[in-house]
């Protein structure tokens, strides 16, 4: 059955390769970038996810409700803390609560947030998470993104943590709805970000985790998996952080054997 998915950073990199992937199996989707329209989606619209109201004009104006979200737009470390925090959290809260709020996301809908391998150490920073989550709304978020004072890499790698620490709180939360909620987790991708994380991480620790795994990721290894937890047989998945990554965190944890 064709479903309609609502997209986030649908224009370049894994969100264009998701809505490659949904297209194709006759879903309708409807993109939602800073950027172009994208090829091959039903509608577009234009949003800065770091500006409340424009989420808030975009959610008015859609018509209808939804059977997915993919919240798969992100900025990296080196576009400044400031705007990760206002993007990669307040953002992605914002455009989730408001559509949820307005009744555009169907009950059995299924939402798929981005978060990544940086956010592995969640539970051991519940503390920091909290302060975030603390800011009730997007206009408290922005005073909080404008005061943090660690870099754009630290408030990265908090970002997604907190997007972990989101996906099973909403998870628990809206399981009544029969609405699912669960993230993936990249580790390296080949998208237009890459060259911004290879500048943090710097390109050694870079090359050494693709090593580990054989390869770089693609955007369409990560498609594979949101497009199956969006429109795929995946009705009991919930409250998951999934690792998409070719076995680099397992490598991480446990080592390679010898």
């Amino acid at each position: 059955m064709a479903k309609r998915i609502l997209l986030t950073g649908a224009s370049t990199g894994i969100g264009n390769a998701t809505l490659q992937r949904l297209a194709a199996a006759g879903h309708e989707v409807v993109s939602v970038d800073v950027k172009d329209a994208p090829e091959g989606a039903a509608e577009h619209r234009h949003c800065d996810l770091s500006e409340p109201a424009s989420i808030d004009e975009v959610v008015a104006g859609l018509d209808g409700s939804f059977d997915g979200l993919g919240n798969i737009a992100g900025v990296a470390g080196s576009m400044g803390a400031e705007l990760v925090l206002r993007v990669n959290v307040y953002g992605l809260r914002h455009i989730t609560e408001t559509l949820l709020a307005a009744g555009k996301l169907r009950d059995g809908a299924s939402i798929v947030n981005i978060a990544s391998l940086a956010g592995m150490a969640w539970s051991g920073h519940l503390d920091r998470i909290a302060e975030l989550d603390a800011a009730e709304d997007f206009a408290a978020g922005i005073k909080v993104a404008q005061s943090y004072e660690r870099s754009g890499p630290d408030a990265y790698m908090l970002s997604k943590e907190w997007v972990v620490s989101y996906t099973k709180h909403l998870a628990g939360r809206l399981a009544s709805r029969g609405i699912r909620v669960n993230s993936v987790s990249p580790g390296p991708v080949d998208t237009p970000l890459f060259p911004h994380f290879e500048q943090e991480a710097g390109a050694e620790l870079m090359a050494w985790m693709n090593e580990q795994v054989g390869r770089v990721g693609t955007a369409d290894d990560q498609a594979e998996v949101i497009a199956w937890l969006l429109a795929g047989d995946s009705n009991w998945v919930n409250g998951v952080d999934l690792p998409v990554d070719g076995g680099l965190s397992a490598c991480m944890t446990v080592g390679q054997p010898a």
